[in-house]
């Protein structure tokens, strides 16, 4: 995977600043288990296996399999039946970020600015720079252009790009390039479809697969990952990836979660078990790892639990203290 910045955040070093930096650096953690396989292709339909993924790994989202996406007069068109251009972004950012953008608010975003509309079979090709120019800064994702050429596609990722790319008559995205055995990384989220049949997966269950430059070079036709002479869309990431210190699930909160991760983290370590990762995402693990570390000596322990509910715990009564002060100045004022 291309490099990604990595930025622990300070530790608090006071009750007031804490608070303060846990308002500005709260992040887009959507609880997202740290059990979630990396990578992995979000799903879209439930036969494909979506509403078991959100219910096992993201279960803060709502079912966005039946959410309804209908064209002009429609009445039951759905997300499921139809979104795979839009897990052609969703999963680009996932993979670049950890963010996980909720599919129910790109669907609505599509109809309300136009791009989902009677006599296109999914979106608008505008819909992709629409996306970027709407939500691409707080993914650090910039629109790189558009093309019909396999070969413009692929060596954009071989220089650490990624498309949303159509394999006639569906939506994919190619994340990533693996030098060593010259094979790309494609995310699709409908793993289900008949051309599944025709490659090797890597993860089928969760439409995982690294291909072979030929199998993406064909020209693109039913039933294959062929892209050539297909519409895909280019994009680079420069996304940084942040935590609080004393934040060890990175949910933007240093609360008994954090303490309760550090103590199995601490419980595996012990046992000579390899302890489970603290975030589903490997460069927010990495923070992440360092977070967890809580009092800074090098390991974590008990003592970084114990100095991670002492934060929790002067927080909180800072926060009581600040809403007794304002039900007083309300009282008063009446």
């Amino acid at each position: 995977m291309p490099l990604r910045k990595l930025k622990i955040l300070p530790a608090v070093c006071s009750v007031i600043l804490s608070c303060a930096v846990l308002r500005i650096c709260s992040v887009n953690a959507d609880a997202l288990s740290p059990c979630t396989p990396f990578p992995i292709a979000w799903q879209q339909r439930d036969d494909a296996g979506a509403e078991n993924q959100r219910l096992s790994y993201i279960p803060e989202l709502e079912n966005w399999c039946y959410y309804p996406w209908n064209r002009g007069t429609e009445t039951n068109n759905t997300v499921g039946l139809a979104g795979c251009s839009l897990f052609s972004v969703i999963n680009n950012v996932y993979y670049n970020t950890g963010n996980v953008p909720d599919p129910r608010v790109l669907a609505d975003f599509a109809i309300r600015e136009g791009y989902r509309t009677a006599g296109v079979s999914g979106v608008k090709a505008e819909f992709f720079y629409g996306f970027v120019t709407e939500f691409g800064a707080q993914y650090g994702m910039q629109y790189a252009g558009s093309t019909r050429s396999a070969e413009e596609v692929l060596a954009h990722v071989r220089n650490g790009g990624s498309s949303s790319s159509n394999v006639y008559g569906h939506w994919i995205n190619i994340a990533d390039y693996d030098e060593e055995n010259d094979l790309y990384l494609i995310l699709d989220s409908c793993h289900t479809c008949p051309r599944g049949n025709n490659i090797t997966w890597t993860d089928k269950e969760n439409g995982v697969a690294w291909l072979t430059p030929g199998e993406l070079l064909e020209k693109g036709k039913s039933g294959y990952y062929g892209i050539d002479e297909r519409y895909s869309v280019l994009y680079t990431f420069d996304y940084t990836f942040t935590a609080l210190q004393s934040d060890a699930n990175a949910d933007g909160v240093v609360d008994t979660k954090d303490a309760q991760a550090v103590l199995v983290n601490y419980a595996f370590a012990s046992a000579g078990i390899q302890p489970p990762s603290f975030h589903a995402h490997p460069k927010q693990n990495e923070l992440c790892e360092i977070a967890a570390d809580a009092n800074g000596d090098g390991a974590v322990n008990t003592e970084d639990a114990e100095y991670i509910l002492d934060i929790y715990a002067k927080t909180a009564a800072v926060s009581d203290n600040e809403e007794n002060i304002a039900d007083n100045t309300t009282e008063e004022a009446e």
